[in-house]
């Protein structure tokens, strides 16, 4: 079947139709460097962090943004952080130890250009377009550095660690190491800035960008496919299928053990209660998916989510909010050391907020990239650490795992 010219987010969505996937060759390993399974999980447009882990203890939330804040739905967690109502199925494993919330965490960035910030947050580095290597292709380097003693057929075997789930591989997985990656079947793979790009091009013009934000909002709807199939809920069941797929290549024996994929539409300047309840349910049944795809290796697995900044604490005049600073990520697996939300929280009274704006940064994303090196995936040599993290060599981990796990 012929389909017509599409964006990314509709070949995105055939995923969730059943549309045939190819794997490209080389993934299977005769023997892994380590049991340890990592799920890179990017959340793209820069994720309203006041919204997903809402800190209604702080008297100043309701005060910065009464008209966005949906208290009475919220999933309660500590008495302090609440998580935002369609992000409940996460609660389950906040009380079982696998979930640890974090908040008032950004890169050491301080731009609120988009492309920029996702730059640093994939290449682990602090200056944006600094290098083009991501900080995952460079975790992989050492694992195949440790065993390159070990004969030419261990070599090529090593190839073949890391995973990109989805049309594109994102710059956190590139680099002189290969990788694998899991695509749609006979769909033009459209970079992941594309769409951003003609935003930024877009934002200011009177008349393109009202018709822009209209063509995105309607792409947050449930529509029909060119197949004539239902597309649920904006994607959402695409990033599911894309969790699921991911989860199912980890947890065989002999496959890949770093995967990474994405979800698109985080950029809220206006509309952004309905667009973060559609985007918040993708993010909920995507890492409920991972959780259950991954069951017979969960003691060995851990997903990060991020995103590249935070949004303004205060409301635009659109209902919506602007680029910001420090926001919230979530990390969830059997080795984490959750049951608890991680924040050094900052406050939200006015003095407070970074540049008279936003959510004051307390956590650097570094420290969390380094636990999962050190204390998951068994990286924790030091010169190996400044290797990845050439930038943050004083910086320490963050305390984010049950205990360092043993290599293979």
């Amino acid at each position: 079947m012929k389909y017509p010219r599409m964006n990314r987010r509709h070949a995105l969505g055939l995923l969730g139709s059943g549309a045939a996937m190819s794997l490209l060759p080389g993934i299977a390993l005769a023997h892994a460097p380590t049991e340890q399974r990592f799920v890179f999980f990017i959340l793209r447009g820069a994720m309203d962090g006041l919204a997903a882990l809402m800190p209604l203890g702080d008297p100043d939330l309701l005060k910065q943004r009464a008209d966005l804040v949906q208290a009475d739905a919220a999933v309660a967690l500590d008495g302090f952080f609440a998580l935002h109502a369609e992000l409940a199925p996460l609660k389950a494993y906040y009380e079982t130890g696998d979930l640890l919330p974090i908040h008032a965490v950004a890169s050491s960035h301080r731009g609120r250009s988009h492309f920029e910030a996702q730059d640093v947050l994939e290449a682990g580095l602090s200056k944006p377009n600094s290098s083009s290597t991501g900080w995952l292709n460079r975790l992989l380097a050492e694992y195949e550095g440790a065993s390159s003693a070990r004969g030419a057929a261990e070599h090529k075997n090593r190839a073949r660690l890391g995973l990109a789930i989805g049309p594109t591989i994102p710059l956190a997985l590139r680099g002189p190491q290969a990788v694998g990656s899991v695509l749609p079947d006979g769909l033009p793979a459209i970079p992941d800035a594309f769409t951003d790009r003609i935003a930024t091009l877009w934002g200011g013009d009177p008349q393109l960008a009202p018709a822009l934000q209209a063509a995105m909002a309607m792409e947050d709807r449930p529509g029909m496919l060119p197949n004539g199939q239902q597309r649920a809920n904006g994607g959402t069941m695409a990033v599911i299928e894309l969790a699921r797929i991911a989860a199912a290549q980890l947890a065989k024996p002999d496959g890949p053990r770093i995967a990474a994929i994405e979800l698109n539409g985080f950029d809220t300047h206006s509309g952004q209660t309905g667009r973060l309840n559609q985007q918040f349910k993708a993010l909920a049944g995507a890492l409920v998916a991972l959780r259950e795809g991954l069951a017979p290796v969960w003691r060995q697995s851990a997903v990060l989510a991020v995103s590249e900044f935070g949004r303004t604490v205060a409301p635009n005049g659109s209902n919506g909010t602007d680029h910001g600073t420090g926001g919230a990520a979530f990390l969830l697996g059997g080795a984490v050391r959750g049951g608890r939300v991680l924040a050094d929280w900052p406050g939200l009274k006015q003095g407070k907020l970074f540049e008279g704006r936003d959510l004051q940064p307390s956590i650097n994303m570094a420290a969390l990239y380094k636990a999962v090196a050190a204390q998951h995936l068994g990286i924790d040599a030091r010169a190996a650490l400044a290797r990845i993290f050439p930038d943050d060599v004083g910086l320490a981990a963050a305390d984010l795992f049950r205990g360092a796990m043993p290599k293979a």
